[in-house]
């Protein structure tokens, strides 16, 4: 049976005006900069994470043992240990500095287009401390307004001023109240995440889930809901609400794996 041919002026008529929503995890900024960052740094992933970021100095001299184990594991204990704190620092010093110097290559790299490909209305939800979705929509916005970026796990470019609850680029002030921009918290112990505790983190996860429940595509980059961050698992499946009323969504996830039916964690959110 032949379709009807719709005319181009038609076409262009059809909007959607629920936005959508992109949640990146680590694995999209590795697809993204495989080679690195402008200057050759490299993206680490949890399972190379200490020795990419050269943390195994810092543990060694501390006495912590990281041999083969997830570096979300080894800092979950080191905030269970008394006596830490000051390893706890210098670990969190090290990953702010490692990433704080990251730069976006000069050519045109996936997430310039990312954001180029979004509305306004959009979202692009990170849990990445890595400044190059900040650094691509600012290099961009001259061309396009950037979609909404909300950052689940803080960011080195990301500062916020709790008294005006307002966020911005580091090494700024507040547009209202004229004060410095506080740092971005970056670390929490994956076994005992707490993601109310803090105001802009709160505010961050409050944002998605709101942008979440109205959304019409959900598209999932390169995280793979670990089980261990069950906080995080929860909140995203309230922000999609119940599967029997999203059966009209689009969701899609790009991964490394290869297609197959999805069930566990994030239940029916995956096709």
């Amino acid at each position: 049976m032949n379709s009807p041919i719709i005319p181009e002026a038609e076409l262009n008529k059809i909007t959607v005006s629920r936005p959508h929503v992109v949640l990146l995890g680590a694995g999209a900024s590795r697809a993204a900069f495989p080679d690195g960052d402008k200057n050759g740094l490299k993206l680490p992933l949890m399972c190379d994470f200490v020795e990419t970021l050269g943390l195994d100095r810092i543990l060694e001299t501390f006495g912590i043992d990281y041999s083969s184990r997830n570096f979300e594991d080894v800092y979950s204990d080191l905030c269970q240990q008394p006596g830490q704190q000051e390893a706890r620092d210098e670990i969190e010093k090290q990953i702010r500095n490692y990433f704080a110097t990251m730069e976006l290559p000069d050519a045109p790299t996936l997430y310039d287009h990312l954001v180029l490909s979004l509305r306004e209305k959009d979202v692009i939800a990170t849990f990445n401390w890595d400044p190059f979705l900040f650094q691509a929509c600012v290099r961009n916005c001259k061309v396009a307004n950037p979609p909404r970026l909300i950052f689940l796990h803080g960011n080195v470019a990301i500062g916020y001023c709790a008294a005006d609850r307002m966020k911005g680029p580091a090494g700024t002030s507040c547009g209202k109240c004229g004060r410095p921009y506080v740092s971005s918290r970056l670390l929490y112990p994956i076994k005992q995440k707490d993601y109310v505790s803090d105001a802009f983190i709160k505010s961050e996860w409050s944002g998605l889930q709101s942008a979440l429940s109205n959304a019409y595509v959900f598209t999932i980059f390169g995280y793979s809901a670990p089980q261990s961050d069950v906080e995080a698992i929860e909140l995203l499946k309230k922000g999609w609400g119940r599967p029997e009323r999203r059966e009209l969504e689009q969701v899609e996830i790009i991964d490394i794996k290869k297609r197959r039916r999805a069930s566990g964690n994030m239940g029916r959110i995956y096709p």
